[in-house]
């Protein structure tokens, strides 16, 4: 009788008490359904948003070839604080320099001017008698065979200086301060018209073709580079002989093609037997008539002054 109450109570505690001193039992998750293939696998990865190109600077400082001298209308003659009338007194960000007009007035206050000057002169100063002598350097480059006379047949080469904001007229001429420099500023840069440069976009995305061939497309060279450089690379500001007047305008796309280069009565050919090989991209920033403004921005080797360049 006794074992019988004892095996009782056991199967009253396993169907009873156990259960419930375990708690509530949480329900089994369903089976995991498998997940739709991925949209990015079944479409193109979305191309990377456009990017500027160059940075404020660089743009305002990358020079250009102009069609024909620029008329010197107004020019920097002196500064404030030169009191010893030095020709070599530079002026940088936030001093004062004075502007002479030739026959025009210089504006109004608030005006602004670019400072260029002639990028095929290296001007050397006599401290003492106050003598300037002009060595010419950018008007005889020797980076490959003509290079001098493709330079003369695009224009004048300018260096951008700086920008400079007229503050006061004077009878004596007008006071601007620099407020923003390339380079120091110098007597007798000449002041033209300010007019803003916008910075094109770029997009990194394409894969470049390191042995794609002249495709027939719009064809010139790299004529020259800043600071007459001979070599060049990834964020250099170079030239090409393709301008406005060839349908060249800012923000189109270059390739850019080493090849072998012979001299032909004074027209550059390719060598017929070379293949063309893809150094890199070239964004134009800006035009004149016969030339532009180009920034590299990429390249897989060096890059020589006549290399050739393809429109994409």
């Amino acid at each position: 009788m006794i074992r019988r109450i004892f095996f009782l109570a056991g199967v009253f505690f396993l169907l009873v008490v156990a259960p419930a001193a375990a708690g509530p039992q949480e329900a089994a998750p369903p089976p995991a359904q498998e997940a739709a293939p991925a949209r990015a696998e079944a479409q193109e990865a979305a191309p990377a948003p456009a990017v500027p190109a160059a940075t404020q600077s660089q743009i305002d400082c990358a020079g250009f070839i102009g069609a024909g001298s620029l008329a010197a209308d107004h020019y920097v003659f002196d500064g404030a604080d030169n009191d010893l009338r030095l020709a070599y007194h530079e002026f940088l960000p936030g001093e004062y320099v004075f502007l002479k007009s030739r026959g025009k007035e210089a504006g109004q206050v608030g005006t602004e001017y670019r400072l260029v000057r002639p990028a095929n002169e290296s001007v050397l100063h006599d401290l003492f008698s106050g003598d300037i002598e002009s060595i010419r350097t950018f008007s005889h480059p020797s980076w490959y065979p003509g290079q001098a006379g493709s330079i003369r047949s695009l224009g004048k080469a300018y260096d951008d200086v700086g920008i400079v904001k007229v503050t006061a007229l004077t009878p004596k001429g007008a006071v601007a301060q620099v407020t923003f420099a390339c380079q120091p500023v110098e007597e007798r840069d000449l002041a033209i018209p300010f007019q803003a440069r916008e910075i094109p976009a770029y997009n990194p995305n394409a894969a470049l073709d390191s042995f794609a061939q002249p495709s027939g497309k719009l064809m010139g060279a790299i004529t020259a580079a800043s600071s007459n450089a001979g070599v060049v690379g990834q964020d250099s500001t170079v030239y090409i002989n393709l301008g406005e007047s060839d349908g060249v305008h800012a923000g189109q796309h270059f390739r850019i093609f080493n090849i072998d280069w012979d001299v032909d009565e004074g027209w550059w050919r390719a060598a017929p037997d070379t293949p063309a090989e893809t150094l890199g991209e070239l964004l134009i920033l800006s035009t004149q008539e016969k030339s532009s403004v180009g920034l590299v921005v990429s390249s897989v080797r060096e890059i020589f002054l006549g290399d050739g360049v393809v429109l994409e």
